[in-house]
């Protein structure tokens, strides 16, 4: 009987490490578990913090406003010239080659440019915020765009009004139906600023101490003209209007005595060749800074009343 009595004893002792063996694995699968979804919740939320913040998202951050109505007090300095065409009926575009309008107020109010696929010209009429389009036509070329060329004609045509707006130094032209509903956006090509000539000022950071070293910008022709101390440099402009203050020096070459150039032109050389953007210098209106790829100020610009003629 007492032997009885041990056997089931023991069978007891078994099953109860049986379970409780079987009881700590589970809790061991939960705790793994609960570790890794920490671990994940802890990643994303690092990931997360890590992220860059944009301009835009900054501001809705802060509470900021978003693109500011500009009054339109001089329409043939403040319209005039190239807008690039963003979006239609609330739409990014997508077309085989830049489509874009130009205003000419100066050739009795001439409107020409490219609808992505095909050129287009015709006229404009504008009296105070209301602005309309007319003879508009257009070349016969086929194209294979995402948006069709006749949609961005479509909207032209329906222009009754227009808008314009400012967001971080940039003009943008909203276009209106007789509703008062957004049919198109353009941005505002201005390069203006960045027109005519200018003295070297820094390098890399660096002063240049040679006040011979400046440059003329014809952004009509597309040209750039350097002249420094022993050389002159002549090159094309390239600009992306798809990109905001895109700006890039090509086809460099050296003329006259190339044999004495400095370290300092040869530094300029390299630095136009890597500038891919411009921006105001700050508060002062008479600098330009000169980018590189990584956002860093290669070139910095001081502007002058340096003659075309003298160079």
């Amino acid at each position: 009987m007492r032997n009885l009595r041990f056997e089931n004893q023991l069978a007891l002792l078994y099953y109860m490490k049986k379970y409780i063996i079987a009881a700590l694995s589970v809790c061991f699968v939960f705790t793994s578990l609960y570790a890794d979804t920490k671990r994940n919740t802890d990643n994303k939320k690092s990931v997360y913090e890590k992220q860059a913040v944009s301009i835009p998202m900054a501001d809705q951050m802060a509470g900021k406003k978003g693109p500011q109505k500009v009054a339109i007090t001089a329409p043939d300095k403040q319209l005039y010239g190239e807008w690039t065409i963003l979006s239609v009926n609330k739409i990014d575009i997508d077309t085989d080659e830049r489509a874009y309008i130009f205003l000419d107020f100066k050739n009795g109010n001439q409107v020409y440019g490219c609808n992505g696929c095909n050129a287009i010209n015709g006229r404009f009429k504008l009296k105070g915020n209301k602005l309309s389009f007319t003879d508009m036509i257009q070349g016969g070329a086929l194209c294979y765009s995402v948006t069709s060329e006749q949609t961005i004609m479509d909207a032209l045509a329906e222009v009754a009004s227009m808008e314009m707006q400012q967001l971080y130094n940039i003009n943008y032209l909203v276009l209106k139906n007789l509703k008062g509903q957004e049919v198109m956006r353009l941005r505002q090509l201005n390069f203006d600023l960045l027109n005519g000539p200018w003295l070297v000022k820094e390098i890399e950071g660096e002063n240049v101490l040679d006040k011979e070293m400046r440059l003329v910008i014809d952004i009509d022709m597309r040209t750039v003209h350097v002249q420094t101390q022993h050389n002159i440099i002549r090159g094309q402009v390239h600009i992306d209007s798809s990109k905001e203050n895109d700006v890039q020096f090509e086809d460099l070459q050296y003329y006259h005595n190339q044999s004495e150039d400095t370290d300092k032109e040869t530094q300029l050389l390299i630095k136009l060749e890597e500038t891919v953007s411009c921006k105001k210098a700050g508060n002062i209106s008479t600098d330009m800074e000169l980018l590189n790829t990584a956002g860093e100020t290669v070139i910095r610009l001081q502007k002058t009343e340096l003659e075309r003629k003298d160079l």
